[in-house]
């Protein structure tokens, strides 16, 4: 691989020019305004954090990579000279992206320098952005110019990045970052005459037609170039160099504001990997003898292990991971892989091999970024994690509303803000996160999720239960994993049980991820995994109710057949037994919890509920009795808030039938620990499936595809699910043929460098307005990790055994209120707050909202949450809202 010129060395050229300047000129004050920081030193500042993260991240190589890979695609034939150019403008925008702060108006306004007078002719006003940027791209204009190595196309190419990289300086202390090329006249002809300041003297046609004629640059670039892969690389860069920009010149104002300097990164060091690794393999005495006997594993033929049994199962678990290390081994140079293992297979101590082995192959990689579309998802595999490699929270983060604030354990107490900058850059190796952070963090256009971009370079990313997005944007999904796993040097792990191989859907990318257990059928085939739960279609041809009335006499029915079912089930089992049923929606499951509930055949058994209306608390009490066999027999009423991420083994299920691979992911709930007999999953057909998942293409395939419609039975219990997917992905992927770039493509925002539209026409979550209800009931203490920041808000009562709602509600309005000089502290105590908070609230969407309105306090609304007046009115903490108050057809 080519190397261009080293950043330390490009940095050495550039610092100079600020010694052309004949007066002081100052970048920031202090709070108190007694101390003044000069414009050198916060650009020396600004420098020694993007050194530092460059060289954390090993960012210098993965650029000249970057580089090297987009000349190419360019026709660059003057490859020494432009390489080494466009990554001296790329470290350039960060060195000089505060050259603007010349501007004296802003010296008088803002740095309260009596060396200025205000000049109120200047339309830029005390704006410091856009004149930096103009500075700066008049600089590289001018190199580009004069460099005679350069033909007419190559310096198109450059003209264009300069003004690409030019807006992550005009946008810098903007929330978001959005491109344009056109620029305002005036404001551009203002900027002119600053050059002199800096002793530059070049003429005012030469330096203003580059910003009048910006349009024109760009629709040249566009007719030159028409690869998707360059406009790719160069959004991917633009971002990186935002990532970076922003993020050196926050550590570089704190460091000047607060004297705190940061130097750890939150990187693995060669001595911390071959610890991890070490740890990985010994802690566990079933990773120990996997190791010892890795050989012996991968070599046991199926055909040994028919029979079902414990040590059988156990013994598949070991040798699905030893092949999967097999192959990791052949394929290690490869990016992006894909993982399907049957429930009960250990996906976490998997993906814990999978990054072992790759940082034992590739020294460069040294962060892990796990992916989940659910919280409790996040809360169970960060334990896990933590036992398996026996870390702390030095270590490892969860980032999620209910994590609250994120503190170490190193014994340094009290220093709040060196903890807020590792809470908000993620300073740790293994950092645990939704899919909807991590997706802005790639595609996003808002400053604060771009911050950690930066991170991503030489990272694993491990990413599960892909099978729960939306398949409208699993042609995205891929598109943005591979291109950046290749850019960045990030290994891609895509993990399910049932697992769309998504890859399909680009021509380019069809068979770019490798999977890690190709012969996936020998697996769930197997009867130790496959013999773990048989389904029941006896329920599914019986007809759908076509009114209320009717439906209650089809839930009297199916109570009748369930009781049937659990009573068979107890009598072989000691008279224990923990069923679930799962309705499609909260209206239906209170109508059956009603009936069963006032039934005296079922007065034997625990009759508790989950679904989206109920409090984490209550969902932890009902998830924690039933691990905890509080009670012989239990019956669990839920909604589809059941199907991943809730851990519970139960021995029998009914689903109201809906996709199939959603009727899998109910299965997953259902002797999780395949340690069982006699374990089914009957599927009804209750409710309209498309009053949920009418819109989406694995539903329509479903209902059109005739093959599909005919043999869903046998895609289920055969595990056939590659059958749907490739329906869908056919489907797909006539839509999307001739369409990359098209008007209106989601793709061609790619080429128009319309950042803002990349983000807003990509979300994982539709129509995500749903808004935080708090409900202020009470909530027993030991829910809560954080005892002593109760006691200091003074809302336990109860003698200690309980927590008051409206009391933590009535401290966060003082806090809100309450006008802190230090943002910082501030943010802290909202942090910690929030995750205090986020037990008394459910996400409400504003159809669910409507029928709640009138029951809202409109004065605690301007405070960010909808506030339940009356709560006990209409709401239960072991049942959700009350469906004779409240219309609970909109509920899940």
């Amino acid at each position: 691989m080519k190397s261009f010129n080293c950043f330390r060395d490009i940095i050495d050229g550039l610092l100079p020019i600020f010694g052309e300047l004949s007066k002081t000129y100052y970048a920031h004050l202090s709070k108190d305004k007694s101390d003044k920081e000069t414009l050198l030193e916060h650009t020396e500042l600004v420098l020694k954090y993007c050194l530092r993260l460059m060289e954390s991240h090993k960012i210098d190589h993965l650029l000249d990579s970057l580089i090297e890979k987009l000349m190419p695609l360019l026709s660059v034939e003057s490859e020494k000279e432009f390489g080494n150019l466009f990554k001296e403008i790329f470290i350039a925008t960060i060195v000089y992206h505060d050259l603007g702060k010349v501007n004296p108006n802003f010296q008088v306004q803002k740095m309260e320098n009596d060396l200025f007078s205000l000049n109120n002719k200047l339309s830029i006003q005390s704006n410091h952005s856009l004149l930096g940027a103009y500075l700066f791209s008049n600089i590289y204009f001018k190199k580009a110019v004069e460099n005679k190595e350069f033909n007419d196309d190559e310096r198109i190419v450059l003209y264009f990045s300069i003004l690409l990289f030019a807006w992550a300086i005009i946008k810098h202390h903007n929330p978001t970052i959005d491109i344009s090329f056109e620029f305002d006249t005036q404001k551009i002809d203002d900027c002119f005459s600053f050059l002199e300041t800096y002793r530059i003297f070049w003429d005012e046609n030469f330096c203003s037609s580059f910003y009048s004629g910006a349009t024109d640059i760009f629709g040249g670039f566009c007719e030159m170039v028409d690869n998707p892969v360059v406009y790719f690389n160069l959004f991917a860069t633009t971002k990186l160099l935002y990532s970076l920009l922003t993020a050196s010149d926050f550590y570089a104002t704190n460091e000047f504001m607060t004297k705190i300097e940061v130097s750890e990164f939150g990187v693995l060091s060669k001595t911390e990997k071959e610890s991890l690794i070490e740890r990985f393999k010994t802690v566990k005495p079933y990773n120990s003898d996997l190791y010892s006997k890795l050989e012996h594993y991968h070599s046991i033929p199926f055909e040994k292990l028919t029979e079902r049994n414990n040590q059988n199962l156990n013994i598949l678990r070991q040798k699905l991971t030893a092949e999967m290390i097999s192959n990791l081994g052949k394929y290690s140079a490869n990016s992006c892989f894909y993982l399907e293992a049957p429930t009960g297979a250990g996906k976490t101590n998997l993906s814990l091999a999978f990054t072992s082995e790759l940082m034992s192959v590739d020294s460069s990689l040294s962060k892990v970024f796990y992916v989940f579309p659910f919280t409790t998802l996040i809360t169970q595999t960060f334990k896990s994690i933590k036992e398996t490699l026996e870390i702390d929270n030095n270590s490892i983060i969860q980032l999620h509303s209910k994590a609250g604030f994120h503190e170490k354990e190193d014994g340094n107490y009290g220093n709040e803000k060196r903890l807020y900058l590792d809470n908000l850059f993620v300073n740790y190796p293994i950092a645990l996160l939704s899919h909807v952070r991590f997706f802005d963090i790639l595609k996003g256009n808002e400053k604060e999720s771009n911050y950690l971009l930066h991170r991503l370079c030489n990272s694993i990313v491990i990413i599960d239960e892909i099978q729960t997005y939306n398949p409208e944007h699993w042609d995205k999904i891929v598109y943005y994993l591979a291109n950046y796993a290749e850019l960045f040097n990030i290994r891609v792990l895509i993990m399910s049980a049932t697992l769309p191989k998504i890859d399909a859907l680009h021509e380019n990318l069809k068979g770019s991820f490798i999977s890690l257990i190709p012969n996936r059928d020998q697996y769930f085939s197997n009867q130790n995994f496959a013999g773990r739960v048989s389904f029941d279609f006896t329920l599914v041809d019986k007809k759908r109710p076509e009114n209320e009335e009717k439906k209650k006499r089809y839930l009297a029915e199916l109570s009748d057949f369930m009781i049937e079912k659990a009573e068979q089930y107890a009598s072989s089992n000691d008279e224990n037994v923990k069923v679930l049923i799962e309705f499609i929606t909260k209206k239906t499951a209170a109508l059956f919890f009603n009936i069963i509930n006032n039934d005296s055949r079922f007065e034997d058994y625990k009759i508790l509920v989950l679904s989206g209306d109920i409090l984490e608390f209550r969902r932890k009490q009902v998830i924690n009795s039933i691990k905890d066999q509080e009670y012989p027999k239990i019956i669990v009423v839920s909604t589809q808030v059941v199907e991943a991420g809730v851990d519970i083994d139960m021995d029998l299920g009914f689903k109201d039938h809906s996709l199939i691979d959603s009727d899998e992911q109910l299965a997953g709930r259902i002797n999780r620990n395949a340690s069982k007999d006699n374990c089914i999953v009957y599927l009804f057909d209750c409710d309209k499936t498309s009053t949920i998942y009418g819109s989406d293409s694995r539903y329509k395939v479903q209902q059109t595809d005739k093959d599909i419609f005919d043999d869903y039975k046998e895609i289920l219990v055969k595990k056939q699910f590659h059958a749907l997917y490739e329906k869908v992905f056919e489907q797909k992927s006539k839509n999307m043929k001739n369409v990359f770039h098209a008007a209106n493509s989601y793709y061609q925002s790619f080429k128009d460098f319309n950042f803002s539209k990349l983000h807003s026409d990509f979300k994982l979550i539709e129509d995500n307005d749903s808004q935080q209800l708090f409900i202020p009931l009470s909530i027993p203490v030991s829910f809560f990790d954080n005892r002593a920041d109760l006691e200091k808000m003074e809302v336990i009562i109860q003698n200690g055994a309980n927590v008051d709602g409206s009391k933590v509600f009535d401290f966060y309005e003082r806090l809100i209120r309450h006008e802190l000089n230090d943002f910082v502290l501030k943010q802290i105590e909202v942090k910690k707050l929030g995750s205090i908070m986020s037990q008394f609230c459910i996400s409400i969407y504003k159809t669910q909202l409507n029928l709640v309105s009138h029951l809202l306090d409109p004065e605690k609304e301007k405070l960010g949450y909808k506030y339940l007046l009356h709560w006990e009115d209409c709401y239960s903490t072991l049942y959700g809202f009350d469906q004779n108050k409240i219309d609970t057809s909109v509920f899940l």
